[in-house]
Order: structure tokens, then sequence, then C-alpha cells
């Protein structure tokens, strides 16, 4: 869609012909040829399909999963981020065919469409948690997703998550005991922001830092080589002071 942003680069990005189209106004219906069109043989095709790739997707999501990260899934990888992001753009091009009224309760086949959304979204949202530690973006897709299907209880318990884990608790981090292996750190106070990883090579240390609020203020977890891996030798609350203003 010319002028809408590309859902699978940015996220969860508000559907825009949906929440702008005139559809939308009180009292504003779908013309006869729109109603005409929802009913066509190529609608139906192309719902049967989003469908049938729905579970095609979960399959391969499956798949991948249990193979882990090694280079022997790298081609399926590809496969389902290909298919997931014609999945995406037809899915949005299904919803803005037919987009809910305002003031009317949406169809059953509308409801389901922006349902099948909202579970792509939490997907995109918790990989980029899982794999970047991207909150702030995980976060703004919950939210921009929530505009959209606002009923959703599964978005609203994402964001809530999200949000909490956002910024690293005083009471959280004490829990951290020197000898902690990454995966244990990554566990109890969740992925770090890839662009708050410090690697320091000359000294054979890694930092990471976690924001402990909006003000620049951070906490760090200093790993250093314990036998043959890497471990946490040092952590301060206080590492980095709020910005100044």
């Amino acid at each position: 869609m010319e002028g809408c942003p590309g859902t699978r680069q940015l996220g969860a990005a508000l559907i825009c012909a949906l929440l702008g189209s005139t559809a939308l106004a009180a009292g504003c219906g779908p013309s006869a040829k729109e109603m005409v069109a929802r009913r066509s043989p190529a609608a139906e095709a192309e719902w049967q399909w989003l469908q049938k790739t729905q579970a095609t997707l979960a399959e391969q999501r499956g798949l991948l999963a249990a193979a882990g990260p090694g280079p022997g899934a790298a081609a399926l990888r590809r496969q389902t981020a290909a298919l997931a992001g014609e999945f995406d753009r037809r899915l949005v091009e299904l919803i803005n065919a037919d987009p809910p009224v305002q003031g009317r309760p949406p169809t059953a086949r509308q409801k389901a469409a922006l349902r099948m959304k909202s579970e792509e979204d939490v997907l995109l949202a918790r990989q980029l948690i899982d794999e970047g530690g991207d909150y702030q973006r995980a976060i703004a897709i919950y939210k921009e997703a929530l505009a959209v299907d606002p009923g959703d209880p599964q978005l609203q318990a994402e964001l809530a998550r999200a949000q909490a884990r956002r910024y690293v608790a005083r009471e959280t981090f004490a829990q951290l005991k020197k000898g902690m292996s990454q995966d244990e750190v990554r566990a109890l106070l969740g992925p770090p922001n890839l662009h708050s990883v410090r690697d320091y090579p000359d000294r054979g240390v890694v930092g990471w830092f976690y924001p402990r609020d909006a003000s620049g203020a951070a906490a760090a977890v200093w790993f250093a080589k314990s036998d043959g891996r890497l471990a946490v030798y040092l952590f301060d609350f206080d590492a980095l002071k709020p910005a100044a203003t």
C-alpha cells in the first residue's frame, strides 16, 4: 500500500487505510461495489490462502524452535521469514479492503483477520525483545496493534509484560551473583539491548547495561572469561547516572 510503512520492517505499524479510511466515519458504510467484492471468489480464495499459510507458518516456526540456532536451519529460517512477510502484506491488504465500520460490530471474518494480525504482531514484538532486547520497539508494536484491535487480551498482557521488564528493578538486580553465566543473567534480567552491550577485547571483558528508567540511568553487569566461559565478575546498579538535563 503506497503511503503505509512496511509492516514487517517497522513492526506492527498502524494499518493506514484501516485507521484513516472514511469507512470508519460514523454512518459511513461500504459501497455496494465493495460489498460484492467481499463475496467475490478472489476474496474467498485470499482468505483461504491466509488461513492455510498461517498454519504453515506455525508448523515451520515450530520446526525452527526445535532446531535451535544451528546452521542447518538457515534455509528454513529464510523461507519462513519470506513467507511471513508475504503473509503480513496480504493480510493487511485484506483488512484494508474490508475495514470495520465505526459504530457497527465487526463481522466474524473482520474479527478473525484482526486477531490474525495481532498474533503476528505479538510474534514480531517477542522476536525484537528476545533477539535484541528492543523493548521500546516492541512496546510501540503492542500499542499500535491495540489501537487496531483494542479487545485482544493477549496484546494487553504482552504489553503489560514488556512494560514491566523494560527497566530493571533494584530488587531483581539484587539477585545477581558472581559466576552467573550470560544465559542465567538473561533469564533473570531479560536480554540486553544490542546497542547497550560493550565489548572490551583488550581486557577480555563484556559489559551489559540495563536502563533503570527513562532518565538514562543504567545498571551494569560485567562478564569475564572463567573456565573457558564468560561469567559475571562485577555488577553495579548505579553504574550510569541519569543524563544531565
